[in-house]
């Protein structure tokens, strides 16, 4: 296995950090680690880096330990989440600063190198640029190109999109795993947004207090959550009995029909532009509904529906059942 973190642990006053993780990852991939604040997912990510230490546990990357090396010493790389670059230097001396001084390359060899990652990431032509010049996705780029180029077998990525505004987000999230394609690098991925890390990842890792709670592909930890925890955390759930089991109906699978006699009165409608979510109540349930397109976005306040849906899976999983 290319990468495996093998009993980590790191724990911080009151419990707070990681209790345990067992995790491998194969080369070339994109492995998120998903979490809210304080669930040991940015821990994780500085024990990689090699930038703190864990109480207990090994990492080893291609079969060599490197849980006490040092981070100039481990071939992994990171972009912060406030990209740390340097104000005082223009665009191509950030991207030339690792090259000189970490890698040991004379100028005359790091400037070829760092004008090559500003082409692969967009930013041709802006080698002279000072960093207070430039946009916050292009301050984004000049720290994902000077990351990567060190040429790490790890790139590391502290929440780099969350200071962005959600258009950039999007681009810039395309832009990533188009990158991430073309270089075939494992890159580990660190945020709290549940949308970023399904359509980034290869395998989401979702953690809760300082564990793994589930480790899966996106449609796997979607569709086939193994707590209430998770099927809450990515992601919206309905949940409903069935066979006498806790099941996740996804606010998708609800259908809804005009019916004045219907049971269900609409209770909320949030217009969404390609879709719509509704809050949907008999009396006795509440319910979350969302309908895509024109059709979808036609009901109102007050109106009375019938509504179905498709369960998906049972998540009275044996984790639950003993809380």
């Amino acid at each position: 296995m290319f990468l495996k973190l093998k009993g980590l642990k790191k724990l911080y006053e009151e419990e707070k950090g990681l209790k345990y993780l067992d995790l491998e990852i194969e080369k070339g991939s994109f492995v998120t680690l998903l979490g809210p604040s304080g669930c040991g997912k940015t821990t994780t990510l500085n024990l990689l880096g090699g930038f703190i230490r864990p109480d207990s546990g090994k990492i080893y990357l291609e079969g060599d330990d490197i849980t006490d090396l040092p981070p100039e010493r481990r071939p992994v790389s990171t972009v912060f989440q406030s990209y740390a670059l340097f104000p005082h230097l223009n665009v191509l001396e950030n991207v030339c600063y690792g090259l000189r001084y970490f890698r040991g390359m004379k100028k005359k060899d790091a400037i070829p190198a760092a004008r090559e990652q500003l082409k692969i990431v967009g930013l041709e032509g802006y080698e002279k640029a000072a960093i207070s010049e430039i946009s916050g996705g292009q301050q984004q780029r000049v720290a994902l190109a000077r990351a990567m180029a060190t040429g790490p077998k790890i790139l590391l990525l502290d929440e780099p999109l969350s200071n962005l505004d959600a258009g950039l987000r999007v681009q810039l999230r395309e832009e990533l795993k188009e990158l991430q394609k073309k270089l075939g690098i494992t890159m580990i991925f660190v945020t709290h947004d549940q949308e970023e890390a399904l359509s980034l990842s290869d395998r989401i890792v979702v953690m809760e207090k300082g564990i793994a709670v589930q480790v899966g592909t996106p449609r796997e930890v979607y569709y086939q959550p193994e707590s209430s925890y998770v099927a809450s955390f990515v992601g919206k759930a309905n949940y409903v009995e069935c066979h006498g089991r806790q099941a996740v109906v996804r606010p998708e699978d609800v259908w809804m029909k005009a019916d004045p006699a219907g049971p269900f009165e609409v209770k909320s409608v949030s217009f969404m532009g390609s879709h719509t979510l509704y809050e949907i109540s008999d009396g006795t349930r509440t319910m979350k509904a969302d309908l895509a397109g024109r059709e979808g976005s036609s009901f109102r306040t007050g109106d009375r529906v019938q509504a179905g849906f498709q369960t998906l899976s049972d998540v009275s999983s044996s984790r639950d059942r003993n809380e």
